[in-house]
């Protein structure tokens, strides 16, 4: 039998959504935003807090849980005789990188942006939000013509003391700045560039329920369909193509279900969780290989599983001289031990830790973030394939449909293994991001760095955001990732690395 040699190259940047996991991405790896006037961009996570993690999501027990936008950071709601308010944005942005395997420059995205915001007016029982976005132009190497995206839209209920939100909404949990463990809720489209990091967050259809019973809040979400975490287009290697992708079917019993437990004291805020859905990034599995000399072909489709994950996180304040916020999940998920789920990864617990300060205009967020896999076994696929495409041509086969289906397991296998950061049985990174703001706060200088320790990877992110008037900001950065070639920075450093510049204009 002829050697085993390279079926797919290409598959290794399959691995590519493990960038919302082990990093969010360079992409959402951005600095605190400059403050914005009040009609400024969709800037702010679920709750109110910073996107960045700079402060918490969840801090405060003042007011209705969702009496602010999840997804606007200024969008307000209307005064006097006001109905409703509007206000949006029009951007452009601009990514250039380099052209991989080549020493030459390509653009990685070009596009114009709009987007509009309303909130009707608060009522005493509710009010509602909603976010349009109109797109036009280069993401990726694929040419878009004009999409709407309805980002948000939903109406909330305020009942005494439970607050009821229905519609489609962005919701994300934890506390920790850059990665979170218990944030498995939002999916993540890591095809938009922007230099927004909540730009790249998806918002899906479900039902939230907010009780507060001070100091104690209790948390209820229901997501009955599913959204995948979408992946930037990668070229496949000749004969292998993406099948249909198995996704749940929007059925009662296939819904995600998590609730958290919030104490919320003037020294403290702490929060319980529990999840049990299907995990918002599917891995790989191999759905057909055809011997033919004519059409060949070897098809692979992303397929979900269904996981649960019980969380933990804090927050807290050591006087003025340091503020304290970490996060723990155990995520176990379920038939990972039948061999034929390679697409499932292994069970594991993830904990942050990090402490950040403000010394003037200066802010500094420092993280120590862990991973420990349970059941671990390093998958020995070989990198760039398993069989020659072409023995996929022979008549007849040389190989067996058996031997050509183990080999290229083997392959997804690996790529699955980098896919859910589970490379290695315990992983050790940091993270550090920092800014100035200066010029009367109208010029932010930010970096944001992280190291992998356990599998030499790292990432930088420079930015910088220049307000030039009260509606127009200016943004000019870069996003760099590097690793070795068997790790996920390694494999996608020259496709995703690019500097960039955006103009935004508020309304």
């Amino acid at each position: 039998m002829r050697s085993r040699r390279i079926l797919a190259s290409a598959l290794v940047g399959l691995a590519l959504p493990v960038l919302s996991q082990l990093a969010t991405t360079a992409e959402a790896a951005t600095a605190p935003e400059i403050a914005a006037p009040e009609s400024g961009t969709a800037n702010q996570d679920p709750a109110g807090g910073s996107a960045t993690g700079s402060s918490s999501p969840d801090q405060g027990s003042s007011g209705g849980l969702f009496e602010q936008s999840q997804g606007a950071a200024a969008a307000t709601s209307g005064t006097g005789a006001d109905a409703f308010k509007l206000s949006g944005y029009v951007r452009g942005d601009m990514y250039v990188g380099k052209v991989p395997g080549d020493r030459q420059g390509e653009i990685k995205a070009g596009y114009g942006e709009a987007a509009l915001i309303t909130r009707t007016k608060k009522g005493t029982y509710g009010d509602g939000f909603a976010e349009l976005r109109l797109r036009y132009g280069m993401q990726g190497e694929t040419q878009q013509q004009a999409v709407m995206d309805v980002r948000e839209a939903y109406v909330n209920a305020y009942l005494g003391p439970l607050d009821l939100r229905l519609g489609k909404q962005v919701i994300v949990w934890g506390r920790a700045d850059l990665l979170n463990p218990t944030n498995n809720l939002t999916p993540n489209d890591m095809r938009v560039r922007s230099a927004i990091e909540d730009d790249r967050r998806l918002g899906n259809v479900a039902v939230r329920a907010n009780l507060r019973l001070e100091p104690v809040r209790v948390e209820g979400v229901w997501i009955p369909t599913y959204v995948p975490s979408e992946l930037p287009a990668i070229d496949l290697p000749q004969f292998v193509t993406y099948g249909s992708p198995t996704y749940p079917r929007p059925e009662l019993d296939k819904g995600l279900l998590a609730g958290r437990v919030h104490l919320e004291l003037p020294s403290v805020d702490m929060s319980v969780s529990y999840l049990h859905g299907y995990a918002p990034m599917p891995g790989l599995t191999l759905t057909s290989v055809t011997f033919d000399p004519t059409n060949p072909s070897v098809l692979i489709s992303r397929k979900a599983y269904k996981h649960q994950v019980v969380g933990f996180d804090f927050s807290t304040a050591l006087g003025d001289i340091v503020a304290l916020r970490g996060e723990v999940a155990y995520r176990k998920p379920y038939d990972y031990q039948k061999a034929s789920n390679i697409n499932i990864p292994k069970p594991d617990v993830q904990y942050v830790l990090g402490a950040d300060h403000t010394f003037g205009s200066i802010s500094v967020i420092a993280q120590y973030i862990g991973r420990y896999t349970f059941d671990w076994v390093k998958e020995d696929g070989p990198l760039g394939g398993a069989i020659d495409p072409t023995l996929l041509q022979e008549d007849p086969p040389t190989v067996s449909m058996q031997t050509a289906k183990e080999s290229i397991n083997l392959q997804l296998a690996k790529n699955n293994q980098i896919l859910f950061s589970q490379t290695a049985k315990v992983q050790h990174l940091a993270t550090t991001r920092i800014e100035w703001l200066t010029m009367h706060d109208t010029l932010s200088l930010s970096v944001l760095g992280m190291v992998n320790v356990t599998t030499k990877e790292w990432m930088a992110a420079p930015k910088i955001g220049y307000r030039v008037s009260d509606n127009m900001m200016a943004y000019v950065g870069a996003e760099i990732l590097t690793g070795p070639k068997d790790t996920l920075f390694g494999l996608v450093d020259q496709k995703m690395s690019a500097g960039y510049a955006e103009l935004r204009s508020t309304f």
